[in-house]
């Protein structure tokens, strides 16, 4: 089974650069086996080997609760993310120190006109 890619923002294909880009929950459903309680969230993105973005709890990734969790917003001023697609991916270790990457992610910056 292939590992699952999400694009941000979820709505779109592309962010414009220098544009903010929303906050995005994520909720695993009351049935699932995972409780983040205690968890490290972590996410990163690469422009070939640099990270344009490193974010975990605190620092950009919120835990809401045992089942939810939120990539915070970045705003217009933060957005200064080059032009092109850029991956990575978001991985999360449980209190009992299991560590799995849930998915992909992908944001496709497109070039800003107006200045």
């Amino acid at each position: 089974m292939a590992i699952q890619t999400v694009n941000i923002p979820l709505e779109d294909d592309f962010i414009i650069q220098g544009d903010t880009i929303p906050k995005i929950t994520f909720a695993f459903a009351a049935e699932d086996d995972i409780d983040l309680t205690g968890a490290t969230i972590k996410m990163q993105v690469y422009n070939k080997s640099t990270a344009i973005i490193d974010i975990a709890n605190g620092t950009g990734i919120t835990l809401v609760d045992d089942k939810t969790f939120e990539i915070d917003e970045v705003t217009a001023v933060n957005n200064t993310f080059a032009v092109g697609s850029w991956t990575g991916d978001l991985e999360i270790t449980l209190a009992d120190g299991t560590r799995k990457t849930f998915f992909r992610v992908k944001y496709n910056i497109d070039t800003q006109y107006t200045i």
